[in-house]
Order: C-alpha cells, then sequence, then structure tokens
C-alpha cells in the first residue's frame, strides 16, 4: 500500500513540475510583454501596468495549476472509484488516483506540442490565435465560431479520446477486468461527468462574458 502511495506521490510531482516548466516556457517565450503589447486592448484588459501583464500574478499561476491539477485528479479517481464500486469491483482509490495521474501526461503533450506549433506557424500571432488553437480538435475544422464554442470543441480532440482508453487500460490492469468492461466504466462515468462540466463552463461563459456569445 505504502508502495502505491509513494509511486502515485512521484508520479503527480513530475506532473506538476512538467507542468509548471510548461507555465514558465509559456509565459518566457510566447506569452510575454511584447506579445501582450502587440494585442493592445487585451492588454490593458489584463493589467494597467503595460510592461509585465503576468508581474505579481505569475506566481499565482503556478498555484492555481497545483491547486487544479489536484482538484482535477481527485474528482476523475472519484467518480471511477465509484462506478467501480457499485459494479462490485474492489480497487483502491490510491491506484485509480495513479492511473488518471498517469493518464494526465497525455495532456502535458498537447500542451507542449501547442506551445512548439505556435511558436512555428503564428510568429505574429494574436491572443485569439493562442486561444483557438488546440492541436487535433474539432475547433480546428472550424475557421469562424463563437468564443462560447471554443472550449466544447477544443475538448473534442484526439488527446482526449486517447485519454479515455488509456484510463480504461489503467483500470483493466489495477482492477483485473477486461478492457472492454473497463472501457465500459469510462464511458458510463467520466464521459457524462465531462459533458456536465463541458455545459457548465459554457453556461458560465454566456453568463459572464454574454458578448463572447
Amino acid at each position: 500500500m505504502n508502495f502505491i502511495k509513494n509511486t502515485t506521490i512521484s508520479n503527480f510531482c513530475l506532473l506538476l513540475t512538467l507542468s509548471f516548466i510548461l507555465i514558465f516556457a509559456t509565459s518566457h517565450f510566447i506569452l510575454t510583454p511584447s506579445f501582450y503589447k502587440d494585442n493592445g486592448e487585451q492588454l490593458s484588459a489584463l493589467s494597467p501596468d503595460s510592461a509585465t501583464p503576468y508581474s505579481g500574478m505569475l506566481e499565482w499561476i503556478y498555484l492555481f495549476q497545483a491547486v487544479y491539477l489536484i482538484i482535477k485528479l481527485s474528482i476523475v479517481s472519484l467518480i471511477l472509484y465509484t462506478a467501480l464500486y457499485l459494479r462490485n469491483a474492489e480497487v483502491r482509490f490510491w491506484r485509480i488516483f495513479n492511473v488518471v495521474t498517469v493518464a494526465e501526461y497525455l495532456f502535458v503533450v498537447a500542451a507542449f506540442v501547442k506551445i512548439v506549433y505556435f511558436s512555428r506557424y503564428y510568429a505574429a500571432g494574436t491572443l485569439l490565435d493562442w486561444h483557438r488553437v488546440y492541436m487535433l480538435s474539432a475547433l480546428s475544422l472550424f475557421e469562424a465560431v463563437p468564443a462560447d464554442w471554443f472550449y466544447p470543441l477544443q475538448t473534442l480532440n484526439l488527446f482526449e479520446v486517447a485519454y479515455w482508453f488509456l484510463l480504461a487500460w489503467g483500470i483493466a490492469r489495477t482492477g483485473g477486468m477486461e478492457f472492454d468492461k473497463a472501457l465500459n466504466v469510462v464511458a458510463t462515468s467520466y464521459l457524462p461527468a465531462l459533458l456536465i462540466w463541458v455545459a457548465c463552463v459554457v453556461f458560465c461563459t454566456l453568463m459572464f462574458f454574454p458578448q463572447q456569445g
């Protein structure tokens, strides 16, 4: 049991470290002060100090990322753990949490690919370009959509689909069940929760930023 916990903690720490590295790379090589200056109004919306839009808040971004990861991984793990419990599959929570943590590395890869792609093909890119770009997502199939559709279309991407299968593979291996049954667990628990989450994000976007609709 201690070995599983130690492995899970190590995997989480590595995931968090990689996430911090991506945040550092983004803020120092893409979303730089000059980038915001080139975007005019967007810069003034973020900070009255046009010289350093991340001044005084960059450390909070790292903190929020850590909190976000803990909350996300815990919620997804709890959803899967509950689904397995209702199916009388005895799998310890820490094992599920470890599976979810390892699967989350896919999104680190997706973020890294986005940074490299944006740096290469959007030398004069804008904030709108940055928000729109998400590799291998449904958003790339549309040239013009309302801003409130960005998140749902970005969520529908090949990395997300691969995440479902990786979760299923991890559950099957950890819970000692067939892959088809594990995939069914993911499809009937995680996917409905994901749809509810996306719907909530869109609803909040329309409520607080109606001009984006």
